[in-house]
Parts: structure tokens; sequence; C-alpha cells
């Protein structure tokens, strides 16, 4: 996706992929950084100047304790889907002091320089850490903006309150190296936004295969009109064998003229007339006992029912309020009389028998619905028990 079509969403996504990737990191390498501070604290104590370093060493293992508590927040909310703003404004307070803390920590190097190894490991140790920290940091501004600022505001308002005979080469120098690494955190920062919006592409393009698919898979056996079941799923998916009763019902249903309802009305008119019988009759089987009754569109106007039904009187009074409440529907249309009215024919099924038998039954007592001037019920149970 290009930059320009990145919606509020997606910004949203990444910022929220780059902190989890900072609090993943932060998490990871937490016993790193107290060693590598600890370490440090106690390379200083065998400088002459040592005590200058007690109370940033109290404030860098505080920073630590801080930073840990915002990330884990970080992360668990992020989890949850909950708001980070709270925590974010928090973690910008924590960044601008875990800056000053190594601004602190640097300056009794600058302002006493001595010739010892302990000198140099301190100050070069110091700077990777930063190094490492503003690496990791700079895909989320607000928190990388308050830690290199702070170190390096530190730094050089120590460096001239003190005035020593280095201050300058040494302001200058520290000046020179967090320009160089501000150039490399940009570089980092631009690596970790793009993997961030390489996952939240494939992310949303995963979303969309799911959705495909899923659509895909309600086309195979859903009516994309009237989001009944299809002719497919009556006769492969068989959804008749769930039945409870090892006799049930079927009925199909004819929409009445429907052909000059289209070529009066138009097909727009047809389609909205054809959503609203097929709620009906959805709506109507709700009302039933049950999870086993279905209805599906055949094509057409021609609508088919199971009815997890065992006494025909049962179905019978199904059918009819069926055909009644299309009737109504063709009223609220202000459809002629005898235009989209139902006729319907019902039939038994047996367990385990074929559906489309039922079908072919329910298909010949249809017909004779027609002949005998649409709009009725007709059924086949009583001829073939004969």
């Amino acid at each position: 996706m290009r930059r320009d079509e990145r919606d509020s969403d997606w910004l949203a996504e990444r910022q929220s992929e780059t902190l989890r990737a900072i609090g993943d990191v932060e998490k990871r390498t937490l016993l790193a950084n107290i060693l590598a501070s600890a370490a440090i604290i106690g390379l200083s104590q065998t400088l002459p100047n040592a005590t200058a370093f007690y109370l940033p060493a109290l404030l860098r293992f505080v920073i630590i304790f801080l930073s840990a508590i915002v990330y884990t927040r970080i992360r668990r909310e992020l989890g949850v889907n909950a708001p980070t703003m709270t925590t974010i404004y928090f973690g910008v307070f924590v960044s601008l002091l875990g800056g000053l803390s190594w601004g602190l920590l640097l300056l009794p190097v600058m302002l006493e320089p001595v010739l010892h190894a302990a000198s140099f490991m301190i100050f070069g140790a110091i700077l990777v850490c930063v190094s490492l920290i503003s690496s990791n940091t700079s895909s989320a501004p607000h928190m990388w903006v308050p830690f290199i600022l702070s170190f390096l505001a530190s730094a050089l308002a120590g460096l001239a309150m003190d005035a020593g005979p280095l201050a300058l080469q040494f302001g200058l120098g520290l000046t020179i190296v967090v320009a160089v690494l501000t150039l490399f955190s940009f570089g980092t920062a631009k690596q970790s936004i793009r993997a961030a919006d390489m996952l939240v592409e494939n992310r949303r393009l995963g979303e969309e295969l799911a959705d495909a698919l899923s659509h895909a898979e309600f086309l195979a056996k859903r009516d994309p009109l009237t989001g009944l079941y299809n002719r497919r799923a009556v006769f492969e998916y068989r959804n008749h064998e769930n039945a409870r009763n090892d006799r049930a019902h079927v009925m199909l249903i004819d929409i009445d003229r429907f052909k000059q309802v289209n070529d009066r009305f138009g097909h727009d008119l047809g389609d909205r007339l054809l959503v609203a019988i097929a709620t009906v009759i959805r709506d109507t089987l709700r009302e039933l006992p049950g999870e086993t009754h279905y209805a599906a569109r055949l094509g057409g106007e021609e609508f088919a029912i199971f009815l997890d039904l065992s006494e025909e009187a049962e179905a019978s009074a199904f059918a009819e309020c069926v055909r009644m409440k299309i009737e109504r529907v063709a009223f609220e249309f202000s459809m002629p009389e005898g235009l989209a009215t139902a006729s319907i024919g019902l039939s038994h099924l047996y367990r385990g028998e074929p559906i489309a038998h039922g079908l072919q039954r329910a298909d010949t007592a249809l017909y004779e619905a027609k002949n005998a001037g649409r709009n009725t019920v007709r059924s086949r149970d009583r001829e073939l028990a004969a």
C-alpha cells in the first residue's frame, strides 16, 4: 500500500507494532541493562572521584525499574487492545529521566578526566548503552527525542557549569557523537517502521483473505440475494440428515406470476420483494422449536423449506401460516390481486430417503395448488398414504 493510501487506522496499528517491538526488546535486554549499569558503577569505584557516581547510579537503577513498568504495561495494554496514551505519556517522562541519568553518569568522567583504564571503559560503555537505547526507541519519536535531548542537554549543561580546560573539547566531541548517532537512529527507525508496515499489511492481507474465504464459503451454500441456503446446499450438504424425527416434511413455494412483477415493476422491486419474502420465511422458521429446520432459495422465485416436524397437521399449519404472511407482503408492496402471492406444495420425507424424492412429491402438490387457482397449499401426504 502506498504511503498516501494509509489511513489513520493503519498508522495506529503501525504505532502499536513499533511499541510492541520496543517493549519486547526492553523485556529481553532488561538483565543486560541491569548488568551493564552495575558494571559501570563498579568500575567507577576504582576512580578517584567515585562518590560523584552515587547519585547518577541511584537514578539509573530507578529508571531501569520505571522503564520495565512502562513497557510491561504497554505490552499488556496492546495485548488487550486497551488505550495506551496514558502509559505513553508516562513513558515520555521516563525517557526524559533516562537520558538525564546517562548524561549525569557521564559527567564525572568528563569533568575530572584521569588516565585510568576504568575511565575509558566507563566512557565507552555509556556511549554504547546510549546508542543501543537510541537505536531501539528511534521508531517511537515521542520516546526517542526526549531521551537523546535530555542526555545531550544534561551533559552539555554540566560541562558548561564547570568550564574546565577540556569542557569545550568534550562538549564538541559529544555533540558530534550524538549527531552521528541521530543519523544512525533515523536509518534504524525507517527500517523498524518498514517492518511494522509489513506486519500491518500482512495482517490486513490475512484478514482480507479470511474474509474472502468466508465469503466464498458463504456463497458456496448460500443465496447471495436472500441469505437463505441455495440449491447446492440442499442437495450436496444434505442438512436434512441432521433431523431429529424419522419422518419430516418438505415444502416448495412458488411466487405467483412473479415474471409479471418484474415486467411491470422492474427487477429492483422484484429483488426487494424476494428479500422480504425470504425474511418472512426465515422469521417464521425461527418460531418453531428446534434448530434443524431450514429454508433455501432454489432459484428465481422458488423456495424450499425443510420442516423437522413429523405430524402432517403441524406441517400444514406452518405452510398455511407462511402463505398468509407472503400474501401480506404482497399487500404491503401494493401488488395487484393475484400477483406475488404463494402457491405451496407439501410432502413428507422419511429418514434416509433422498430429499429429491420429497421435493418431487412436493412439486406435484405445488402444481395442484397452481391448478387450484394459486395462493393456496396442497399436500401429497394423504394421497401417498392411501
